[in-house]
């Protein structure tokens, strides 16, 4: 410490330290950067991004020292976040992941991830607060405010000037954001023209448009009912087969039921967001599609999407309502929701009594979205239209290492499941699977009867796997198998079409489509055109290279069901 005048302890800097801090910065400031980046070509942007995080810092503290510790702070902060983003969700950290997530998503982070969150924001704090205290101690000589606002313009200029000669913002259109480099500079190239954006754009589109085609009739027999439709997105839940992991029968079952099409399901994310796994089924369209834009489709692209699952089953007649398992301000899905054509949301943290909102804490079981649904089902089938009700689970959701059951419960299937992988987090997937089948099971069994022989399609799906089958399987985030879970259509009180018909591997943009095939409902012109592409692109829809799906696109900006201006 440093005393007052008259005091006799000598400053940190009279000691040297100060200069020894300062060394120290310059020699750890390139091997943090190249760990960062992980490519010696992405070098330059990544040194060029430390400089002006420098620059930046040095606005904030006068001093050389403790400007360069607090830029290395920052650019571990950056770093590290990211890092444990990419390993957990397949994503680097970007801008959006601030100003569009973080308000309504950090409770759950926390809540679901806290091993991990509260040791990480803990040693952020007290990092920061080493910096803090290090510029109270460090005596040095305070640059003058308008020497350090020329060197953060210089900083700035170098940094944009290799930014563009790296390639600029396209340089890092979706793919660069998704592997497991560039934790630094795809971060700050986000705040520069990298994403996301205010005004969504597709970046697969041509500009020639493609013909929609004639729409496709009806299948049902003269006076056959449109049948009623329950989809169901079962939440971090994958067919483990999928993965070379044997199941039990009961999984086989719920996984491949007899006389149902089932399969693999492409999905756009890996470990969290399911955000746009709901988009690419509920719109018919990839996530992807919109490039650095993809992760925030439920806020750039509200009110935007004028063609979709919903909104077509409403022109049929078809009451349409969804069950949310969170609140209408997570990832602004209440909006979203809303604008795509459900006409009445419910949400699991609003629900009144009888809902246990306790147990909903402790558990989020399906059993109780499921008794929610019982309950608007038997409303909307008393009233004689045919109803579309979506539900979206939430049990298998979240940290794995967490126990929401008692040891003993399932316990036999928990020790098998992490003998045969020897992964403990599997064991405790496997036991919230066990629950996710039993409850599916008496749902369907009591909405069966609910129907007194009316015809139901159930359309259920995955929307990504869980974090640990990285685990499982040695594979990195970004690799395709980890993009896939499974899909399932069931028939009740009626039958599937014979020539209903999919690919080994389905994309989750084509399962609108199916769902409407299944239930010998009429393809409108852009169903129909997307039913046809399904030979082009079947998975996965974003990396194909079709140029049809591409005019796709275009037709859909130019007839406004896709609204981009």
């Amino acid at each position: 410490m440093r005393k007052h005048p008259g005091g006799s302890m000598q400053g940190l800097a009279s000691l040297g330290v100060g200069q020894w801090l300062g060394a120290a910065g310059l020699v750890a400031a390139p091997p943090l950067v190249a760990w960062l980046e992980g490519r010696r070509t992405a070098w330059p942007l990544g040194f060029a991004t430390f400089f002006l995080l420098f620059g930046l810092a040095h606005l904030l503290f006068a001093g050389d020292i403790v400007a360069l510790w607090a830029a290395l702070v920052l650019t571990a902060v950056i770093g590290i976040v990211s890092k444990l983003k990419y390993r957990h969700l397949g994503f680097n950290f970007l801008a959006g992941d601030i100003y569009h997530l973080a308000a309504s998503s950090f409770r759950s982070v926390l809540a679901d991830h806290a091993r991990m969150t509260i040791p990480a924001l803990a040693a952020i704090v007290t990092i920061v607060s080493g910096v803090i205290l290090l510029a109270l101690m460090i005596a040095e000589p305070a640059m003058p405010l308008p020497q350090r606002i020329a060197l953060f313009c210089v900083a700035a200029f170098v940094y944009l000037c290799v930014l563009w000669a790296s390639g600029g913002p396209k340089r890092f259109r979706f793919h660069h954001l998704t592997d497991g480099r560039f934790h630094l500079s795809a971060f700050v190239a986000s705040w520069f023209g990298a994403g996301p954006s205010r005004r969504p754009a597709f970046i697969d589109i041509d500009q020639e448009p493609l013909p929609l085609l004639p729409p496709v009739p009806s299948k049902r027999e003269a006076g056959e009912r449109m049948p009623h439709i329950v989809m169901i997105m079962h939440e971090s839940t994958f067919d483990p087969r999928h993965l070379g992991v044997a199941v039990n029968g009961l999984f086989e079952r719920f996984f491949t039921p007899p006389d149902a099409l089932s399969g693999a399901l492409h999905v756009d994310v890996f470990g969290g967001s399911t955000l746009q796994t709901e988009f690419s089924v509920l719109t018919g369209l990839s996530s992807l599609s919109f490039g650095n834009d993809s992760r925030y489709v439920f806020h750039l692209l509200s009110g935007r999407v004028r063609h979709t699952l919903p909104s077509a089953l409403k022109g049929f007649g078809y009451d349409v309502s969804h069950i949310s398992c969170d609140r209408p301000s997570f990832v602004n899905c209440g909006r979203f929701y809303q604008s795509i054509g459900f006409d009445t949301v419910s949400y699991a943290e609003t629900l009144p009594p009888p809902f246990d909102a306790e147990r909903w804490k402790r558990e989020n079981h399906d059993e109780q979205l499921y008794d929610h649904a019982r309950g608007q089902l038997s409303h909307r089938l008393a009233a004689g239209k045919p109803c579309f009700l979506s539900i979206a689970t939430l049990m298998n959701h979240g940290d794995h290492r967490r126990r929401i059951f008692p040891i003993e419960r399932h316990g036999q299937l928990r020790r098998e499941a992490v003998a045969a992988t020897g992964i403990p987090f599997y064991g405790e997937y496997s036991v919230r699977l066990a629950e996710t089948v039993g409850a599916y099971d008496a749902f369907r069994k009591r909405f069966e009867i609910m129907l007194h022989g009316q015809p139901a399609i159930i359309v259920r799906y995955g929307d990504h796997q869980p974090s640990f089958t990285t685990a499982l399987t040695g594979l990195p985030p970004s690799d395709p198998a980890l993009r896939r879970t499974f899909y399932t259509i069931e028939a009740v009180n009626c039958t599937l079409p014979h020539d209903l018909a999919a690919p080994p591997v389905l994309d989750s943009a084509f399962l609108s489509t199916l769902t409407l095939q299944a239930a010998r409902l009429p393809l409108d012109p852009v169903f129909a055109t997307r039913a046809a592409l399904l030979k082009d692109c079947a998975a996965p829809y974003f990396d194909s290279a079709s140029s049809r799906k591409r005019r796709f696109h275009r037709a859909l900006v130019e007839a406004g069901m896709v609204d981009l201006a």
